[in-house]
């Protein structure tokens, strides 16, 4: 629903989230979690969406 829950996903390995389902509550939730995601990595200073990909390791 959020563009933290897709970093979310993404840390813990996921390559595709699929948005689908929000844009059934929120026609523009596509381009909403697009600039989301976007904002994160300006703010963490993440210049490639891949080194969000199983950026946290569980022990």
């Amino acid at each position: 629903m959020t563009g933290e829950d897709v970093v979310e996903f993404m840390m813990a390995g996921a390559t595709c989230v699929s948005v689908g389902s929000a844009n059934l509550v929120d026609p523009t939730a596509s381009t909403r979690i697009i600039s989301e995601v976007e904002d994160f990595m300006k703010k963490h200073k993440i210049d490639d969406v891949n080194s969000i990909i199983n950026s946290v390791q569980m022990n």
